[in-house]
């Protein structure tokens, strides 16, 4: 609350600016932050009415909560490229910001970290309404129906799509990494949703209250799934779920009374449906949409090549080996004879009289 305070230079020898250090400070118009501080903590500089800029050099690697909030004068912050994290409402308020640039860097951007900032979110909403800033998408002025995410983006930011009751589907690009905390939270029109397998990190409760949700598909990429991630979707019935995930978080499916999991047999899915009483069917197999029956040398095309590779497994099934020898018990008497390979060798010239797929 140093009124007076007009100008401050951090030296070199600080590491960490504290909680409320230049808080209130409302006479304060110039800041330079030395090269070794790391952290600007919490309502560091709440407040400070007359700051007009904010360089954060590239030692600094996290801004915490508040740290900036109610910054009315403030135009313009530089980011260093060492920035890994945003907290929560860190620029809220600042409603006369207008440039801010996220580097690649930051891979957490706390809730309604640049809430407020009024000119910001007009000059970097497009035409759809979409809140992008850097490759953030940061919230979301559009009109609902089917929105389909740009590719430009790489982070869904917390609460982008916050109460978006108006919102029936969503297009979630191969570019987006990560889905930040209630990124969807209280989209009730929303009815199915599939998740790329580009989509590593999927926040707390990042889908919960939508309760018009039916369905959920999970890509590969995903290895966790956060708390309340879906509480509360009432009318949720179906969740596909990938072996790659390995941890599911608290109440992850609360009041989802009406759900049936899909998981694969052994895999942490399937324990945790069966650990916590949900309903689960296990997942077929896709078969290899490049596999072609019959083809044994991986030419493409069936040919009496493929019958001498079958007839050579009978004698040698060591050089000649064969992925799914009952596939190729062609007379469906047990075994795999001389007799399939004929079966095979016909099928080239009749393949109608000699199915073998």
């Amino acid at each position: 609350g140093c009124t007076g305070l007009t100008s401050v230079t951090i030296p070199d020898s600080v590491t960490s600016i504290g909680e409320w250090a230049f808080g209130s400070c409302t006479g304060l118009t110039s800041v330079t932050i030395g090269n070794s501080v790391r952290t600007i903590s919490y309502s560091a500089f709440d407040s400070c009415k007359g700051l007009t800029s904010v360089t954060i050099p590239d030692s600094v690697t996290s801004i915490g909560a508040e740290a900036f909030y109610g910054c009315t004068g403030l135009t313009s912050v530089t980011i260093g490229n060492g920035l890994t994290s945003i907290g929560q409402w860190a620029f809220e308020d600042c409603t006369g910001l207008t440039s801010v640039t996220i580097p690649d860097s930051v891979t957490s951007i706390g809730e309604d970290a640049f809430s407020g900032c009024t000119e910001l979110i007009d000059a970097n909403t497009d035409a759809n309404g979409y809140y992008i800033i850097g490759s953030w998408l940061l919230g979301y002025y559009g009109e609902g129906g089917d929105v389909v995410i740009p590719d430009s983006v790489t982070s869904i930011g917390d609460g982008a799509f916050y109460g978006c009751t108006d919102l029936t589907s969503v297009t979630i690009p191969d570019s987006v990494t990560s889905i930040g905390d209630g990124a969807f939270y209280g989209c009730t029109g929303l009815t199915s949703v599939t998740i790329p397998d580009s989509v590593t990190y999927f926040g707390y409760g990042a889908f919960s209250n939508c309760t018009g949700l039916t369905s959920v598909t999970f890509g590969n990429g995903m290895t966790s799934i956060c708390g309340n991630a879906f509480s509360n979707c009432t009318g949720l019935t179906s969740v596909t779920i990938r072996d790659s995930v390995t941890s599911i978080g608290s109440e992850a499916f609360e009041n989802c009374s009406n759900l049936t999991l899909t998981v694969t047999e052994n895999s942490y899915a399937h324990t945790y449906a069966v650990n916590n009483h949900i309903p689960f069917v296990l997942a077929q197999e896709s078969p290899d949409p490049s596999y072609i029956p019959g083809d044994l040398d991986g030419d493409e095309v069936v040919t009496d090549d493929d019958a001498i590779w079958l007839l050579m497994y009978t004698f040698f099934p060591d050089e000649y080996p064969i992925d799914d020898p009952d596939a190729y018990d062609f007379d469906g008497d047990g075994s795999v004879t001389d007799d399939d390979a004929i079966w095979l060798l016909m099928y080239t010239f009749f393949p109608e009289e000699y199915p073998i797929a």
